[in-house]
């Protein structure tokens, strides 16, 4: 009897955890930041700016835009993911959503700033 009794709790317990675990509020996902992607990711080599790391030898300056417009979103996206050896290391832990942020912040490097409007009088 004490058996049953056993199972039957440990199934009451696993029925209860399984509930709770269903009904935890899922809620929108966390924001992807491409600018903070870039800054933990590739900022060391690449600098702040994009320019590129005086003291890393190989490293592309992502402002050029001459550069930049030859390169297609996939292209910049299986660069991110592949690395380019042997300079570049791969970031293949990148899921394809942040990988998406980060290709498309990498390619804003390349673009000026708007100005900002006129204020008027």
């Amino acid at each position: 009897m004490r058996r049953a009794a056993d199972r039957t709790g440990r199934g009451l317990v696993a029925a209860l955890v399984w509930l709770a675990a269903c009904s935890e509020p899922t809620g929108p996902e966390k924001p992807i930041d491409g600018s903070r992607l870039y800054v933990q990711n590739c900022a060391r080599c690449h600098g702040p700016d994009g320019r590129g790391v005086k003291e890393v030898a190989g490293v592309r300056d992502l402002t050029d835009k001459n550069l930049m417009d030859m390169l297609t979103d996939e292209r910049i996206r299986n660069t991110i993911r592949m690395g380019k050896p042997p300079t570049m290391p791969s970031f293949a832990h990148f899921a394809e959503p942040s990988l998406k942020v980060l290709g498309a912040y990498v390619r804003s490097l390349s673009s000026p700033p708007e100005p900002a409007p006129a204020k008027q009088p």
